[in-house]
C-alpha cells in the first residue's frame, strides 16, 4: 500500500461508520501519572565519523597533520588526506617536523622547501583516495578558509583556491604572506561551480622554505560560526533541531572513557580554548578526532538545540567491553580525575571569579551553562567500577549537590551482569539514575514492552542506549520500517511507565556512508546530503508528541499487543488529547475509538506506514510521515490503521 493512498483512506474512515473492529476506550479526564519532560534526547558520539567528517563543519582531513593512530603509529598517516608536488610547474620537498610546532598541543606541521616556484599541494577532505577528491562545494556559496604559516626565507606568496583533481579551477584565488613566526592567515573563497570531489588547493609562488599547519576549510552557512572550534554543518544541526530533544548525551558512549591505554582516554581539558591549540586524540573507533567539537562547543549545540547537556565522563576504568592493556587508576590518579571532574562543572557553571568559569567567559560565554546531569561512566559494571563510581559521585555531590550522578549498569538488557549492577545499584545507590543500555533484536522490544511496568516507582532509569537490530544484510544491519515500528511499540511501554523512565534515547545517533564502524544509525549522511530512516521519523513524531499527563486508556477487548497492536494516551498542557497507536503486523486494523469527554471536534494526526523492510537512501524516502485532519462525531471516531504503521492523533 503506498503511503499517500494509506494516509488517505484514514482520513476518510476517521468518520462514524459502525463497523466491527476492536474498541479503544481514552478517559481522556483520568490523569495516571505525570509523563517525564526529558524522556526524549538524543545521544552523540564520534562514531561513524558523526563529528570529525560529519556534524563538525570542518571539511579537511587531518587539517593539521596530527593523524596517528596510537597502537600502531607510523610517520606516513601524518600526511594522509594530502596530496603533495602536484603541479608539473613547481618543484620541492615536504617533510614531517615537530622541532618548533604551533604549539605543544598540536606539534605536528609540515615543513616544506620550494627549489622553484609553482610547488602545489592539496587537501582532498573526506571519503578522498588517491583518485578522487571528497570535498562537496556548492556555485555561490562561500567557505571560511584559514591556514598558520611561517617561513624564515621564503620569498613569495602562498595563494589558496579550489581546485577539481584535474586542475581546473572550482572558487576565486587568496594569496598570503608568511611572516617569520607563526601567523593566522584568515580570508573566504567563493565557488564558482557544483562538485562533490574538489581539492583546497595550496600553489607557493615563491622559493625557500614554509612551514603550515592548522589548515581549515568551512562553509560560511554554518550554526555557530562565533564558536571557538567554528560550528557545526547546518543540514544535520536542521535535522537534529527536528528531533527536538529535551536532552543530549556526549561525547561518548566508549569514545568518552578510552579503550585500551590511558593515552587515549577522553579529556574534556583537552578539548577547550584556542581550536589551534587542542590536543587530538586517536579514538575509540579507529580515526583521529580534531576536537574542533569540543566541550565548549557541545554545551553551545545544547543551547541552540534547547536540550540540556548530559556529559558522560570517565570512572577511572577503560572501556570494559574491550580489553584493556592497562589497569584501573590507582588511587592518586583517581584523585586527580575526579578533580577534573569538578573543573568540568566549575566550568560550565562557574562565573567569571572562577578559574574555570573565567576560561568559559574567555571562549565567548559568560552566562552558566545549564548543567543538571553528569554520567560517569558508560557501560560499566563490578567492584572496580562502583567502588571508582562512588568517589567521584561522593565528590560531586558534596561540591555540587544539585546535580544528578548517573550510574552505569552494564551494557546488556537481561542476565547475571545486568541483574547483579541493578541489585548493586539499587541497594549503594538508591538515589541516583541508572543508565541502561542494551542493542535486541527487534522481537525483543515487541515482547518487552512491559519491561517498566514492575520496577519500584521510586527508581529512575535512564536508557542512554538502545536500538532494535535486524539481521544484518551484506555486513549492515538495516534501518528497516519494522525495527522502527518495534521501537515505537517500545516507546509506548516507556511513555507508560515514564515515571520511572525519566530518559531515552536512541544510539548510535549518525553515520557517514562508506565511514561506519557500527549499525543502524538514526541518521546517514554523505558531504552534501542526509538520509532520515524510518526509525528517525518515529523517535521524531513520539517526541513532537511528548504530552504532559499519562492518561487511562484501553482496549475493550484486554491486550491486543500479541496481534502487533499497541497504544498510549496522553494530554498537553493546553487539553489537547494525544493518541499513539502501533500496528506491528501486516494486517489493517479496524478500531472504534470512544474518547470520553471529547465531542464534535476537529483534530489532525500524523501517519508513518510502509512495507515491513522498507528503507530509506538518498536516491528514494519510501517511509515519511503524512499529514491529515479528521472530525469526531460525538466522542467516537472508526478508524483503519494500515499493516505496518505508526499513528499519532491530536485531538484539541
Amino acid at each position: 500500500m503506498l503511503r499517500k493512498t494509506a494516509a488517505l483512506m484514514l482520513a476518510l474512515l476517521l468518520i462514524p461508520t459502525f463497523t466491527c473492529g476492536e474498541t479503544l476506550t481514552v478517559n481522556t479526564g483520568s490523569r495516571v501519572h505525570e509523563i517525564s519532560p526529558t524522556l526524549y534526547g538524543i545521544f552523540f558520539e564520534d562514531i561513524n565519523h558523526a563529528a570529525d567528517g560529519g556534524l563538525y563543519a570542518e571539511l579537511l582531513q587531518n587539517r593539521s597533520f596530527e593523524n596517528e593512530d596510537l597502537l600502531s603509529p607510523s610517520a606516513y598517516q601524518h600526511l594522509s588526506g594530502w596530496q603533495f608536488n602536484t603541479s608539473p610547474e613547481g618543484d620541492g620537498l615536504a617533510a614531517i617536523a615537530d622541532s618548533m610546532p604551533l604549539n605543544a598541543g598540536n606539534p605536528t606541521y609540515v615543513s616544506i622547501t620550494v627549489r622553484s616556484p609553482g610547488y602545489a599541494f592539496q587537501n582532498l577532505g573526506y571519503t578522498s583516495s588517491v583518485f578522487r577528491g571528497g570535498i562537496p562545494v556548492t556555485e555561490g556559496e562561500s567557505y571560511d578558509v584559514s591556514v598558520f604559516l611561517r617561513t624564515k626565507s621564503f620569498t613569495g606568496r602562498v595563494c589558496v583556491n579550489l581546485i577539481t583533481r584535474g586542475g581546473q579551477a572550482l572558487s576565486d584565488t587568496v594569496s598570503f604572506t608568511p611572516g617569520d613566526a607563526w601567523e593566522k592567515h584568515v580570508s573566504t573563497l567563493t565557488a564558482v561551480s557544483t562538485s562533490d570531489e574538489a581539492c583546497l588547493n595550496f600553489t607557493l609562488l615563491g622559493t625557500g622554505d614554509v612551514d603550515i599547519d592548522m589548515a581549515s576549510l568551512m562553509p560560511c552557512d554554518r550554526i555557530g560560526r562565533d564558536w571557538p572550534g567554528g560550528g557545526v554543518r547546518r543540514d544535520l544541526f536542521e535535522a537534529l533541531l527536528s528531533l527536538h530533544p529535551r536532552f543530549m548525551r556526549f561525547p561518548g558512549g566508549c569514545d568518552a572513557e578510552g579503550s585500551w591505554v590511558w593515552d587515549n582516554l577522553y579529556r574534556w581539558k583537552d578539548t577547550v580554548g584556542p581550536v589551534e591549540a587542542r590536543r587530538e586524540n586517536w579514538n575509540t573507533w579507529g580515526y583521529m578526532q580534531s576536537y574542533g567539537l569540543g566541550f565548549y562547543e557541545y554545551f553551545c549545540l545544547c543551547e541552540e538545540l534547547g536540550a540540556l547537556p548530559l556529559p558522560v565522563v570517565g570512572s577511572g576504568v577503560l572501556c570494559q567491553a574491550r580489553t584493556p592493556s592497562e589497569k584501573p587508576m590507582n588511587e592518586e590518579e583517581l584523585a586527580a580525575w575526579t578533580q577534573d571532574v569538578l573543573d568540568l562543572i566549575e566550568f560550565a557553571t562557574g562565573d567569571a571569579g572562577t578559574a574555570w568559569g573565567a576560561l568559559r567567559c574567555e571562549m565567548g560565554h559568560e552566562q552558566p551553562f545549564s548543567l543538571k546531569y553528569l554520567a560517569i561512566g558508560n557501560e560499566n559494571w563490578g567492584d572496580v567500577y562502583f567502588s571508582r563510581y562512588e568517589k567521584i559521585r561522593d565528590a560531586v555531590r558534596d561540591r555540587y549537590p544539585e546535580i544528578t550522578c548517573i550510574v552505569a549498569c552494564g551494557p546488556v538488557a537481561e542476565g547475571s551482569l545486568f541483574y547483579a549492577s541493578r541489585a548493586r545499584i539499587l541497594q549503594a545507590f538508591p538515589e541516583d539514575t541508572v543508565d541502561e543500555h542494551y542493542y535486541m533484536d527487534s522481537d525483543w522490544f515487541l515482547r518487552n514492552t512491559h519491561r517498566y511496568d514492575l520496577y519500584p516507582r521510586d527508581t529512575r532509569v535512564f536508557l542512554g542506549e538502545y536500538a532494535a537490530h535486524e539481521p544484518a544484510s551484506g555486513g549492515t544491519r538495516p534501518n528497516n520500517l519494522y525495527s522502527a515500528l518495534c521501537e515505537a511499540a517500545y516507546m509506548t511501554g516507556l511513555e507508560r511507565n515514564s515515571d520511572v523512565v525519566t530518559m531515552s534515547c536512541y544510539a548510535p545517533l549518525m553515520a557517514r556512508l562508506g565511514m561506519d564502524q557500527w549499525t543502524p544509525d538514526l541518521i546517514w549522511f554523505s558531504g552534501r546530503d542526509i538520509v532520515k530512516t524510518p526509525n528517525y521519523y518515529v523517535q521524531k513524531l513520539f517526541s513532537d508528541s511528548l504530552g504532559t499527563w499519562l492518561l487511562d486508556s484501553s482496549f475493550d477487548e484486554g491486550n491486543l499487543e500479541a496481534e502487533g497492536l499497541f497504544q498510549t494516551a496522553s494530554a498537553a498542557d493546553d487539553g489537547r488529547v494525544i493518541l499513539k497507536l502501533v500496528n506491528v503486523s501486516g494486517e489493517e486494523k479496524t478500531i472504534h475509538l470512544h474518547l470520553d469527554g471529547k465531542e464534535n471536534v476537529q483534530g489532525h494526526g500524523t501517519l508513518l506506514a510502509g512495507d515491513r523492510q522498507d528503507t530509506n537512501a538518498l536516491s528514494r524516502e519510501k517511509v515519511s510521515p503524512e499529514e491529515f485532519s479528521f472530525e469526531l462525531s460525538g466522542a467516537e471516531a472508526h478508524l483503519t490503521l494500515p499493516a505496518w504503521a505508526v499513528l499519532v492523533l491530536y485531538v484539541p
